[in-house]
């Protein structure tokens, strides 16, 4: 199966033309907060319910692999005190599973648990409530946090965050964007990408998506895909099967919002040009380009690695764009 998704994937073609910043519905203030949590809830159960015959893990199952192996090449991640922090966590995503998988597994190697905190513009309180009652090592911060201004944080350069206003708990950050950084344009992208670069030690960038065609089809799709699993994954949700089946608002509302999300989605080249553009303006004049390849970068004192790893047989991909402060690395 794999070496017929490599082939396919050979004229999986990327489109033209460049990212398109369009509107997604759920972006929507005139959208009603019901069909929004409704569609946080959808995207909960596509990154956690595994689809028979296509995936052979559940996305969140394939993310949680790239976070723990991110976690764990950072240097001090045993010895110091670390934070996760997810922006824009919905109804909190993947994020409740990819805390615990990473934690049982680091109990399973005698390693202490990282801290995991929800966040979001518009925090979904009843379910983060639920979720951080079933571990220890699960919080949410319940007041609106906009990823570009977050109120708390850790620092990695403490003086340019006590500057900015932030507070710092003493322990170091990771950021987390799961299926959210597509969402922000490029001038919102810079501003939480410095904020990211002056105040976190490391950060990863999750989506189930890309600009290729592929992927686009496998969008047309997805209404069609909701009509055939909600029945199993929201039988007990009146709403959730009203608005499927007696008005089919939500797939029609999945399948247009996850055709743009394609368009929105930055390769990693995009995401590190947006950085260069950071430095070109003053805020990072050192620039260092040494290790460039399609797949690795490095900017002053961060380092960019990119990976794409099959989550839904033939076409969907997973895109991880990994940054860490270089002085963070393992020593070899």
């Amino acid at each position: 199966m794999n070496s017929f998704a490599s082939l396919v994937d050979r004229f999986n073609f990327q489109v033209p033309l460049g990212r398109w910043q369009l509107f997604e519905f759920c972006d929507l203030d005139i959208v009603p907060e019901a069909i929004k949590h409704c569609c946080q809830n959808t995207l909960t159960a596509q990154w956690t319910q595994r689809l028979p015959f296509l995936q052979r893990q559940s996305p969140a199952e394939l993310a949680a692999d790239a976070v723990l192996s991110a976690i764990n090449s950072l240097h001090g991640i045993d010895t110091e005190e670390w934070t996760v922090i997810d922006f824009c966590s919905g109804a909190g995503g993947p994020v409740p599973y990819i805390e615990t998988l990473v934690n049982d597994s680091r109990q399973l190697e005698g390693k202490k648990p990282i801290a995991f905190r929800l966040s979001d513009l518009h925090p979904n309180l009843d379910a983060w409530i639920k979720h951080a009652a079933l571990s220890e090592n699960l919080s949410f911060v319940p007041q609106p946090v906009d990823a570009g201004y977050p109120p708390i944080t850790t620092p990695g350069d403490k003086d340019a965050a006590l500057k900015a206003g932030y507070t710092s708990n003493g322990s170091k950050i990771f950021r987390l964007f799961c299926l959210s950084f597509h969402h922000f344009d490029d001038a919102t992208a810079r501003r939480v990408l410095e904020s990211t670069l002056e105040t976190s030690d490391a950060f990863a960038i999750i989506e189930l998506q890309d600009r290729h065609i592929g992927s686009l089809f496998l969008m047309l799709l997805e209404f069609w895909l909701l009509l055939f699993t909600t029945v199993f994954w929201f039988w007990h949700d009146g709403l959730h099967l009203l608005l499927t089946y007696g008005v089919p608002v939500l797939p029609f509302v999945h399948g247009f919002d996850g055709f743009v999300s394609c368009l929105r989605t930055r390769t990693f080249e995009e995401t590190v040009r947006l950085v260069e553009e950071l430095q070109d303006g003053g805020r990072f004049p050192d620039h260092d380009s040494e290790s460039e390849s399609s797949s690795l970068a490095r900017r002053r004192s961060w380092q960019f690695s990119h990976a794409r790893a099959l989550h839904t047989w033939p076409l969907g991909y997973m895109e991880v764009t990994f940054g860490r402060r270089v002085d963070s690395l393992t020593p070899n």
